[in-house]
């Protein structure tokens, strides 16, 4: 029956998104000393080539017959980088918690745009409605002033995470067009580990990442919240339709808003939990609302788009 594999479906993508969700907090909790783009770094450099790794082994896939399209590779891999570097920067300054909610729920917003832009796609009501309340609540946040503790250069990193992960899903819909999702992503992250790679070598301070502590630390972001989610993402979705995906991974802000709070003892006054709310509606709205295309040509319809849309 259809039903159990749906199920296990859910899951894989429920498990996936949490993994996701922990990255914010696993910064939070290296030693003191590693800067956040080493973090984001090494998080490249970890889990690009071990997802390649795990697409090849368990992906059933051939390294040797993917071309994956150059300018389309390099703006997702610009993007990713991007996404790294100001995201860990941003929980650095804001705490997991909004950083997390800020970078994540603006990304659908700003990648409609950007299809808009670049790729013609139709900016529909729902992305209007969604994305006036997901500004909202980032104005909200960055003038709520000293008295909430809001860090107005960490909620513009994470709007900027937000921004290159949009970049990265724009940019990544050609790279696994007909190709295997996982393997496409995964070459997508090797290709921003050899971009971050130098700065890494030259500029940063790789000490504090040499104890057990900091070795767990990248360890975990790499092998386990990045290769293990991807793949198990990508398993999920062989069965699990992307709408309904989209949905499922909401799981990935909540689990960073509630680690932040539950383990690192953030807490979010009213004005910060108004603005949060905001953003996260808007990304509800996105995902429950669907609007249905404009009609077209009888024999024509929407073909699949990259699975990894709505993805990191």
């Amino acid at each position: 029956m259809e039903t159990p594999r749906l199920t296990k479906g859910f899951l894989l993508v429920i498990f996936a998104a949490v993994l996701f969700g922990t990255t914010g907090t696993s910064q939070a909790l290296a030693p003191a000393g590693i800067s956040s783009t080493t973090i984001g770094s090494l998080r490249l450099i970890i889990g690009g080539p071990a997802l390649l790794l795990m697409a090849l082994i368990f992906g059933n896939v051939r390294l040797s017959t993917f071309r994956p399209p150059i300018i389309p590779t390099l703006v997702a891999a610009s993007g990713i980088v991007m996404f790294q570097l100001c995201f860990f920067e941003a929980v650095a300054r804001t705490g997991v918690a909004l950083g997390t909610i800020v970078a994540i729920c603006m990304a659908p917003v700003i990648s409609g745009l950007l299809g808009a832009v670049f790729q013609k796609e139709r900016l529909t009501r729902t992305w209007f409605i969604a994305s006036f309340l997901a500004i909202s609540g980032c104005v909200l946040l960055s003038v709520a002033g000293s008295e909430v503790q809001v860090d107005t250069t960490g909620i513009f990193l994470a709007f900027g995470a937000g921004f290159g992960y949009a970049v990265s899903l724009v940019g990544s819909k050609a790279v696994v067009a007909d190709h295997s999702p996982i393997l496409g992503i995964a070459v997508i992250l090797s290709v921003g580990a050899v971009m971050v790679l130098p700065r890494l070598l030259l500029f940063e301070d790789l000490s504090p990442v040499m104890t057990a502590h900091g070795m767990t630390v990248v360890l975990y972001l790499g092998l386990v919240a990045t290769a293990a989610a991807y793949l198990l993402l990508a398993k999920g979705l062989s069965v699990v339709p992307v709408s309904m995906t989209a949905l499922l991974m909401l799981v990935e802000p909540l689990t960073g808003c509630f680690l932040g709070v539950l383990l690192l003892g953030e807490v979010f006054t009213p004005i910060t939990g108004i603005g949060a709310l905001l953003i996260f509606s808007g990304l509800l709205v996105i995902s429950f609302f669907k609007e249905k295309p404009a009609p077209v040509a009888p024999l024509v319809t929407h073909h699949k788009k990259s699975r990894f849309r709505n993805k990191r």
